[in-house]
């Protein structure tokens, strides 16, 4: 296989989104995609997570350190896509119905329609050129009862129906391809 090099830039980088999910001073739900996120485990579970620009939600996780991570499945996607595009520091985003509650755990609004939702608590921010890097501790995980029996060592992705964004579009998840291990199955020669 042959490559070229093409410059870095943000042109592929597949990955879930979420609606991070933030309190306004007036004590109103803010809700925001952020796709820039991803898991570290040092004791305990974590999300790294970047926001770049002015935005209420940023503002928000930098006054109170705290925010929800609701996971964005193919059913709710066009209201996340309302949040994600929905820019404005000065207005509520308040133009659509959707259903939210405060976290279990953290004083955070939780978004009813999410199947899945870490509730985090900042731990470490580290200032960039014009970006913050959120360190933050997973204080709770909420799931939909439905997920209650489902085995969380082999978490089925078609069962969560994630939303994966690759930039400016959305897509689902396809078929299983396999497990972890199976590779012998697959590479090697058959005597």
């Amino acid at each position: 296989m042959f490559k070229i090099d093409i410059k870095p830039d943000c042109v592929f980088s597949p990955q879930p989104m979420y609606l991070i999910g933030t309190k306004n001073e007036n004590e109103a739900p803010n809700f925001c995609i952020i796709t820039w996120m991803g898991f570290s485990f040092d004791k305990t579970p974590h999300i790294m997570m970047t926001i770049g620009g002015r935005k209420q939600t940023k503002t928000n996780i930098l006054r109170d350190k705290m925010f929800s991570a609701n996971l964005i499945s193919e059913d709710i996607i066009w209201i996340a896509d309302y949040f994600g595009t929905t820019m404005d520091e000065e207005k509520l985003k308040n133009d659509i119905q959707f259903d939210y509650k405060w976290g279990n755990y953290l004083k955070v609004p939780v978004l009813e329609q999410s199947n899945w939702v870490y509730e985090c608590e900042v731990t470490k921010i580290i200032e960039l050129d014009g970006s913050h890097l959120f360190l933050a501790d997973i204080k709770n995980i909420q799931i939909d009862k439905r997920f209650e029996e489902m085995d969380l060592e082999m978490i089925d992705l078609k069962m969560l129906n994630p939303a994966i964004y690759a930039p400016y579009n959305y897509f689902s998840i396809g078929d299983r391809i396999g497990g972890c291990g199976e590779w012998k199955n697959h590479l090697l020669k058959t005597k």
